[in-house]
C-alpha cells in the first residue's frame, strides 16, 4: 500500500471516530424540537386569549387548553437542570392559572432555593402573588416585565393588577393582550396550514412523477443518469476524507484557538456573538472545501463549472427546486415524527436553532439568514450533490447512490434527531438534480427548505424587538 493510500486510511479512521464521537454524543442532548414545541405551546397560549375565536370551550378546542401546555411543559422538564430554571417559571405560572395553586407554590419554592439572580426573585415575586394572603413586593412589576414574556407575563400582570386594584392598568393590559393573541392566532395558522397544504401538493407531485415513470418504463423510455465521471473511486474517497478532515480542523482546533486568542476564553453569550462565530467558522469551512475540490480535480481538467450540471438555466432550477421542495415536505415531515418516536425527544439538534430562537435585531437575522439559506445551499449543493453524488451514481445503481448521498448529508450534521430526515431530504435533493439535469434546482430546494425552517422559528419565538 502506498504512503498516499495510508494517510487516507489513517484519515479515514479519525475522520469516522469523530462522527461516531459526536452522533452517539448527540444522544444524551434534548432535541431542539423539545423547545420548539414550547414555543408553539407558548404562541397557543396567547392565540387562545382572543376573544374573536368564541367562547373558552371554542378556543380550547381550537388552539388546545392549559392542561395540554402543562402536559408539554412537564415532558421537556423532566429532568430539572439550572439551564431550564426559567421554563420552571412558567410551569408554575401554567400551575396556577389551572386552578393547580399548591403545585404553584412548591414549583416557585423550588426555584427560591435552588436559582439565583432573576430567576430566584421572579419566582418570590409569584410566589407572593399567589400565597394566601398575598405579599407584594416593592419590584414586581419591572421584574415581571423584564423575566416574563407573552402569555406569562400577562398572567403574572394580571394578577398583580387585580391585587393593586389598578383598574386602569388592567383594562389597558387587557386591550393590548387581545391585540397580541389576535396576532397570535395568525401566526399560528399560517404556521400550522403552509406545511399542510404543501405537503398535500407534495402527494400530488409524487403521483405524477411515479405515473411518468412507469409510462417511460412501459415504452423503454427511461431517463438516463448524470453523465459519468472521469475520475475512479479512489479520487472520490480522497475528495471526502480530506474535506471532513478540514471541516473538523477548522471547527474543533483552528476555531475555538481563534477564540481562546481574541475572547481569552470567554463564552459567546450574546446571539450576535454566537452568529459572528458561526458565520466565520462557516465560511471558513466553505473556502476550504470549494478550494480543495477546485484543487484536486485539476489533474483531470475539470472546474467546478465544468462538471456540474445546469441543464434548463434558471428557469428550469426555479421549477424543480419549487417543486422539489413541495415533494420533500410529506416525507421529511413523517420522517421527522418517526425520529422524535425513536429518540423519545433526545438526540441533539442543529446549533444555529437555539441561536434563531434567542436572536432579537435585526442583523442577527440577516446574518442568519444569509448563512442557512444563501451559503449552506450553495456549498453543501456543490460538494454532497455535484460532486459526491454525481460521482457515485457513476458506480453504484441510480437509487443507491441517492440513498448514500442522503445518508452522508445526514451524518455531516453531526446529530441524532436529524439523522433520519436529513437522509430523506438528502436524498429527495439528489433526486431533483437527477432529474433536472441542473445543480441549480437542489440549490433553490435548499434555499427554499432552510429559509421555510428560519422564518417557521421566528414566526414561533417571536422575534418581538425586531417587530416579527
Amino acid at each position: 500500500m502506498s504512503l498516499k493510500r495510508l494517510v487516507l486510511a489513517a484519515l479515514s479512521v479519525v475522520v469516522a471516530a469523530l462522527m461516531t464521537v459526536s452522533l452517539l454524543g448527540s444522544y444524551l442532548e434534548p432535541q431542539a424540537q423539545g423547545q420548539i414545541n414550547l414555543f408553539q405551546t407558548n404562541l397557543s397560549l396567547q392565540a387562545r386569549e382572543w376573544q374573536g375565536l368564541g367562547d373558552a370551550t371554542t378556543r380550547d378546542r381550537l388552539v388546545g387548553n392549559v392542561e395540554s401546555a402543562i402536559k408539554a411543559y412537564e415532558e421537556v422538564l423532566a429532568t430539572p437542570t439550572p439551564q431550564n430554571q426559567p421554563l420552571r417559571l412558567q410551569l408554575g405560572l401554567l400551575y396556577a392559572d389551572a386552578g393547580q395553586r399548591d403545585r404553584a407554590l412548591n414549583t416557585w419554592q423550588l426555584l427560591i432555593n435552588e436559582a439565583q439572580g432573576t430567576t430566584r426573585s421572579t419566582a418570590e415575586v409569584l410566589m407572593g402573588l399567589w400565597t394566601d394572603p398575598p405579599q407584594l413586593l416593592p419590584d414586581a412589576e419591572p421584574l415581571i416585565k423584564n423575566t416574563l414574556q407573552g402569555w406569562f407575563r400577562d398572567r403574572a400582570l394580571e394578577r398583580l393588577y387585580e391585587l393593586q386594584q389598578r383598574s386602569d392598568a388592567l383594562m389597558t393590559l387587557t386591550r393590548a393582550e387581545q391585540n397580541r393573541a389576535q396576532a397570535a392566532f395568525y401566526r399560528l395558522a399560517l404556521i400550522g396550514t403552509t406545511p399542510l397544504l404543501g405537503s398535500l401538493i407534495g402527494i400530488v407531485l409524487w403521483i405524477v412523477w411515479i405515473y411518468q415513470h412507469l409510462r417511460r418504463r412501459q415504452h423503454g423510455n427511461t431517463l438516463p443518469p448524470l453523465t459519468p465521471v472521469t475520475w475512479g473511486w479512489e479520487t472520490l474517497w480522497e475528495g471526502m476524507v480530506i474535506w471532513f478532515t478540514l471541516f473538523f480542523a477548522i471547527s474543533l482546533v483552528l476555531m475555538p484557538l481563534v477564540r481562546s486568542l481574541i475572547g481569552m476564553g470567554l463564552p459567546l453569550r450574546s446571539a450576535m456573538a454566537q452568529t459572528l462565530y458561526a458565520l466565520v467558522s462557516y465560511g471558513m469551512m466553505m473556502v476550504a472545501g470549494l478550494g480543495w475540490l477546485w484543487y484536486f480535480l485539476r489533474p483531470f481538467g475539470k472546474r467546478p463549472a465544468d462538471w456540474l450540471c445546469w441543464q434548463g438555466g434558471l428557469g428550469g432550477a426555479l421549477r424543480w427546486g419549487v417543486g422539489g421542495y413541495l415533494a420533500a415536505l410529506p416525507l421529511v415531515v413523517v420522517s421527522s415524527l418517526i425520529s422524535q418516536a425513536l429518540l423519545k425527544n433526545q438526540g441533539g439538534g442543529n446549533p444555529l436553532l437555539e441561536i434563531i430562537l434567542q436572536s432579537r435585531d435585526y442583523t442577527t437575522f440577516a446574518l442568519l439568514y444569509v448563512m442557512v439559506a444563501v451559503m449552506a445551499p450553495f456549498f453543501e449543493e456543490i460538494l454532497f450533490r455535484g460532486f459526491f453524488f454525481r460521482s457515485v451514481q457513476s458506480y453504484l445503481p441510480l437509487g443507491t447512490a441517492m440513498g448514500v448521498t442522503g445518508l452522508l448529508f445526514a451524518i455531516a450534521h453531526l446529530n441524532l434527531a436529524d439523522l433520519l430526515p436529513l437522509t430523506v431530504l438528502g436524498t429527495v435533493l439528489s433526486y431533483i438534480y437527477w432529474r433536472s439535469q441542473n445543480i441549480g434546482a437542489a440549490m433553490i430546494l435548499h434555499s427554499i427548505w432552510n429559509s421555510g425552517s428560519f422564518l417557521g422559528l421566528l414566526l414561533l419565538s417571536g422575534g418581538t424587538e425586531a417587530g416579527f
